[in-house]
């Protein structure tokens, strides 16, 4: 038993695709989040690893869709089973995935437009020139405020409680300005007299800068370079008191609140950011929409690989199917599908299997039967054909010894008569027997590779002398066809065609003979048509004339055309036949042209 045995799925096909949908997916993540960031902060693109598989990808997955489509086309070409339905179920695949992925292309290539005019609207610039603009505002506000303090001639008044009552001076300073936060007097020395207010505000020592020798050098009243510490930012104003007890520098600043000079660098960076994206607004757009396309169309080859393994799965239980019932049909029964799946084609293929032994069974029984009433009816036209010659000869010896009791002196004028016709009649059923013995066993084909002409004029040779007035024509005869036949076997059958259509003729008549290449399915045949001119076949005998011993001529043995049959058999041919009553008979025979005996 032959059988074919149907997959379950295609793993190494399916690891392939999900392998790849996996690397897709990695190289989107490191391209969003490596490539895109460094074209929206300017940074230098270093990710060159990236681009040739980006590149290598796609390409690698359109040539393997062009080799596929390309061996579909070649088994469309060759006529393969289930090649047209496998191209069908592309086509609807390749159709479903444009029509999900062209209205998601649209969706995304509209999507990115509005985002990107969303991000570049003239209100998020204005915002954030409102928003650096008060920031700055605020710090100008602080240090006017700081140098208010350092250029008024009130202060010169206020310090004169410095050297007795300082805190009334701070005091004094608050009640004037509360946006000091702190206040700070050195001596001479350096040496800090007094602190008050936020300590983020005090300093240690004064400022190397603002001394000399190891003494407070002559002060600018002034701002002094702002300090940044503990996430705050501290302004400071410095400038000198001259008094009866000595001089004093004198510090007042403020504190601003925590993360404002943070938060006004973030605010200049998102500005310098913005007017950079801005610059590069139709680049980034297209960037964008490459992206986009450059991972879109490998995930729609990956969805046209995916079409051709589900295409595969779902037609190879049909292409079996196909191909076993072809395989049934040329004879073999020993054909079985085996499949390891559960669904609804398991269940087809399990009935088509029942199918296929009942039909052996049947077609075993019917051969047993028909073989049995085959040889019932050559037993009776055997028989019947026996027995006509044993009439004649039962005859001739009853009149021998009628003669031979009656008048035996006169018996030899009627013996030998009587023995001839004895004689004949036993050469009659000796022939009949040879006949039927060589039908019976008919022998192997002998194959060779030969000529067909030169066999067909070698049979019409041997009546060419006996039917002077029918021509035999074989103008139309290709004398280059070559066929793998047993010589003598295809000879005998032009010679039984040859005499059967001789005898058909009455008088002058033609045999023409013609040879043409026709195509059968996936084979060449060799069709020879033997035409004559005789006097056709009644319809009435035109169901009988290949049965074995059925003639219509007074002394035929009717095995010719049965024997024809059978050596056409043997050599994978056919023949049969188109006729006329009065119009004349057409047969044809057709022997493969190419087919490997081996």
């Amino acid at each position: 038993m032959k059988l074919f045995r149907l997959a379950s799925s295609s793993t190494a096909g399916l690891i392939s695709i999900v392998l790849l949908y996996i690397l897709l997916i990695v190289l989107i993540l490191v391209f969003s989040n490596q490539i895109l960031t460094d074209v929206a902060f300017g940074g230098p693109f270093t990710h060159f690893y990236i681009i040739p598989i980006a590149i290598v990808l796609p390409l690698f997955l359109l040539v393997s869709i062009i080799i596929n489509l390309i061996k579909l086309l070649k088994q469309r070409r060759a006529q393969n089973p289930g090649a047209r339905i496998k191209i069908r179920l592309l086509m609807f695949f390749a159709f479903i995935t444009l029509l999900s992925s062209i209205p998601q292309g649209i969706l995304s290539i509209n999507f990115i437009d509005n985002t990107m005019k969303s991000w570049f609207s003239s209100r998020f610039g204005s915002a954030l020139e409102v928003g650096l603009s008060i920031a700055l505002s605020y710090y100008n506000d602080r240090l006017d405020n700081l140098m208010t303090i350092t250029e008024s001639p009130v202060m010169d008044i206020l310090a004169r409680d410095i050297p007795g009552k300082p805190e009334r001076f701070w005091e004094n300073i608050r009640t004037i300005n509360p946006s000091i936060k702190f206040c700070q007097i050195f001596s001479e020395d350096g040496n800090t007299l007094y602190f008050a207010g936020d300590s983020l505000g005090r300093l240690d020592t004064l400022p190397e800068t603002y001394l000399s020798e190891g003494k407070v050098a002559e002060i600018q009243p002034g701002m002094m370079p702002k300090e940044s510490k503990k996430e705050v930012t501290v302004l400071r104003t410095i400038f000198s008191h001259l008094s009866g007890t000595g001089s004093y520098t004198i510090i007042a600043g403020t504190v601003l609140q925590a993360g404002f000079d943070k938060g006004a660098q973030e605010l200049t960076t998102a500005i310098e950011l913005f007017k950079q994206l801005e610059r590069f607004r139709s680049l980034f757009r297209g960037i964008l929409i490459l992206f986009y396309s450059f991972f879109s169309l490998p995930i729609i080859f990956l969805s046209l690989l995916i079409s051709f393994l589900l295409s595969e799965e779902i037609i190879r239980p049909i292409v079996h199917l196909e191909e076993a019932t072809k395989r049934i049909a040329e004879g073999d029964f020993s054909i079985r599908i085996f499949s390891r799946s559960r669904d609804e084609m398991s269940i087809l293929i399990s009935s088509f299997n029942k199918m296929v032994s009942e039909l052996d069974r049947s077609r075993k029984k019917i051969a047993q039967t028909e073989k049995v009433t085959a040889w019932q009816e050559i037993a009776q036209r055997l028989a019947h054909e026996i027995k006509n010659p044993l009439t004649p000869i039962k005859l001739s010896a009853q009149r021998i010894l009628h003669r031979f009791n009656e008048e035996p002196a006169s018996v030899h004028e009627i013996l030998a008569p009587s023995l001839n016709s004895i004689i004949e009649e036993v050469d009659n059923i000796n022939t009949l027997l040879q006949e039927f013995r060589n039908f019976a066993r008919m022998p192997v084909p002998n194959r060779e590779q030969v000529l067909l002409k030169p066999i067909m004029e070698a049979a019409a040779s041997l009546y060419a002398a006996s039917y002077p007035q029918v021509r035999i024509q074989l103008d139309d005869v290709d004398g280059d066809i070559s066929l793998s036949l047993d010589r003598n076997l295809i000879k005998q059958v032009f010679t039984n065609m040859f005499q059967n259509s001789l005898e058909a003729i009455e008088g002058a008549g033609a045999i023409i003979v013609r040879t043409d290449i026709v195509t059968k399915g996936k084979v060449k045949y060799c069709r020879i048509q033997i035409k004559d001119t005789g006097a056709g076949i009644s319809p009435g005998d035109q169901e009988k004339i290949f049965n074995p011993y059925f003639t219509t001529k007074t002394k035929g043995t009717g095995l010719g055309l049965a024997i024809v049959e059978r050596i056409l058999f043997d050599h994978n041919g056919q023949i049969w036949f188109e006729s006329v009553k009065g119009a004349g008979t057409v047969f044809f025979i057709d022997l493969p042209k190419e087919e490997n005996y081996g």
